[in-house]
């Protein structure tokens, strides 16, 4: 079946697309390999018993530009030595993309935080230039820096918020409100 798959690809590349430099196969991450040939008992379990963290980010941008906004959050992804897991869907009938990088790294460790936190301003930083949105902004990065940059959409946020929740019990701390 690979090789089938594999034919067409070629085929495609060489007779149909337009630019068939730009098509690059795609090559797993060699802890993302190790991890398909385990049993899923043997993927989950251990990361139970080590505390491990997954953040699952979720991005919108246009279909035209989720392979680009892919290749660089897996750039950045790599170079904190965290493997590259994404996760792309097609909405609005392929005019707009849900983007999320799946992160996984271990709660016990304070680099790791580190790591992660770098991970989302640096990635943030060049979304918000390209136009892309985050679908819910974390209060420490995400929020700030594109609230920053939306400051009738922040008001206007906190009005709804306030009139809806005048007492702030409704997921108090989303969308870095109180």
């Amino acid at each position: 079946m690979v090789d089938v798959i594999n034919k067409r690809a070629i085929d495609f590349k060489k007779n149909r697309a337009k630019d068939g430099a730009a098509i690059k196969p795609w090559e797993l991450h060699p802890k993302q390999i190790a991890s398909r040939l385990k049993k899923p008992n043997k993927i989950a379990v251990p990361y139970a018993f080590y505390e491990a963290g997954f953040l699952f980010i979720t991005w919108y941008t246009p279909w035209n530009e989720c392979a680009e906004f892919a290749e660089m959050y897996n750039a950045e992804m790599e170079k904190r030595g965290i493997p590259p897991v994404m996760w792309i869907a097609s909405i609005e009938r392929c005019r707009q993309a849900i983007c999320m990088p799946i992160v996984c790294f271990d709660s016990t460790k304070e680099e790791d935080f580190e790591k992660v936190q770098d991970l989302n301003r640096v990635t943030t930083e060049y979304a918000l230039k390209k136009g892309w949105f985050n679908y819910r902004p974390d209060p420490y990065i995400h929020a700030p820096l594109t609230y920053s940059q939306a400051g009738m959409y922040w008001k206007y946020l906190r009005m709804i918020k306030k009139m809806f929740d005048p007492a702030g019990i409704m997921h108090p701390g989303r969308l870095a409100l109180p």
